[in-house]
């Protein structure tokens, strides 16, 4: 009898989790290339609201609403400008994640179910763990990235760092001498397949990239740098630092304001469509409330994908009410006329790119990019290299 209530039981249970969507599930999105992006998605309910969470390691995007009707999930990602809509059916959801990409549509179809949807065919045969330096070449053009994997015995995590700022945690593991690591945030999708001979590393990035990627391992501190400080210059550096363009009230804000005037400022081109200008706002909001009594001034230049003056604005202010930033954000235009607008810094190519600007209104430093959370320490130190400056600033 206890044998037959203990079957029935879990006989229940079993039927009921195949008939709720909330829970956590295995998914991947497809890449152009054909290549899937493998991720988790977990999904929770609570006052008959729906909530989903795209999860990578431990990097966290979070739905900003959901709704579920019984056969069709939807969840609305509004600061990406993007929705995940999938039909649950037989224990499976099936649809894509949909956003606005520049002036077009991205459509990238999605899947996910409770059971995982890639494992290794092989025991690991290499141990991948470590720092690397890595060429990655796309369209014939040649950078230097770094990568920090950790391993446990097939399981394999890591993150990629090229000069612009972290592609974010990625997941996957090790078969045989092969390595497989992934990640979907709701903006990159990225795929990294490779081959790991005799401390080499030999592969392609595909997805958001579409590249090539050779390695070796990082032996020594120097290695380990970053040109950040010095990608992005001012063409004239004895000119002063210019902008005038329209916050998210329509009022115009200019470098030549009284607000700026004999201040410490910071300058940072951002976008509501950038990961990494998300990680950067939550800095930039504590060195404000932390320094702005002293004569720190903060303002963001935003570079929107649409060029549609109303949908921009609606994407920056989504921004700016997630963080609770407290200075300007301004809509400075779209991206594709970014270069232009930029007429006054040689080699503009990442977002964020911050300007710390001193009290005559020379710029001191340009940083390109921004390590965020999942490079750890690296994170870690940008912060910490962030105030210092800012007190360099002020104490002139």
């Amino acid at each position: 009898m206890l044998l037959r209530r203990g079957i029935l039981w879990l006989t229940l249970c079993t039927s009921l989790y195949a008939e709720t969507v909330a829970g956590l599930w295995h998914a991947a999105v497809k890449a152009p290339s054909g290549e899937e992006a493998y991720f988790d998605l977990e999904v929770t309910s609570q006052d008959g609201g729906w909530q989903g969470m795209l999860i990578n390691g431990r990097d966290r995007n979070v739905s900003s609403s959901g709704t579920f009707d019984g056969r069709k999930l939807r969840l609305d990602f509004n600061y990406w400008d993007g929705r995940l809509e999938a039909d649950f059916e037989n224990g499976e959801l099936r649809g894509a994640f949909t956003r606005q990409y520049r002036k077009q549509i991205l459509v990238r179809p999605f899947r996910a179910r409770r059971t995982p949807l890639a494992v290794p065919a092989s025991a690991p045969e290499v141990d991948a763990g470590g720092e690397w330096l890595l060429d990655v070449v796309e369209d014939g053009r040649k950078e230097f990235w770094l990568a920090s994997f950790a391993q446990d015995g097939a399981k394999l995590q890591g993150v990629l760092i090229p000069v612009s700022g972290d592609y974010g945690m990625h997941t996957g593991f090790v078969d045989g001498n092969r390595i497989v690591l992934t990640h979907f945030d709701g903006i990159r999708a990225t795929i990294l397949e490779a081959r790991v001979p005799s401390g080499r590393l030999e592969g392609t990035l595909k997805g958001s990239v579409n590249a090539t990627v050779t390695g070796r391992r990082a032996d020594k501190a120097s290695d380990q740098e970053l040109d950040s400080s010095s990608y992005t210059t001012m063409k004239n550096p004895k000119e002063a630092f210019r902008f005038s363009y329209p916050d998210l009230e329509g009022r115009t804000v200019s470098s030549s304001d009284a607000r700026f005037r004999g201040k410490a400022v910071v300058v940072a081109i951002t976008g509501s469509w950038c990961p990494n200008c998300h990680d950067e706002a939550t800095v930039l909001r504590e060195l404000y409330e932390r320094y702005h009594d002293r004569g720190l001034e903060i303002v963001a230049l935003g570079f929107e994908y649409t060029g549609e003056k109303e949908r921009d604005l609606r994407q920056l202010r989504l921004f700016a009410e997630k963080y609770k930033l407290p200075y300007p954000v301004l809509l400075a235009g779209a991206t594709e006329n970014a270069e232009q607008a930029l007429e006054q810094l040689h080699n503009f190519r990442a977002y964020p790119t911050t300007l710390f600007i001193g009290r005559d209104g020379l710029v001191r430093r340009i940083h390109a990019g921004f390590e965020g959370p999942s490079t750890g320490a690296r994170y870690a130190g940008l912060k910490q290299e962030m105030t210092q400056w800012v007190e360099s600033l002020l104490a002139e």
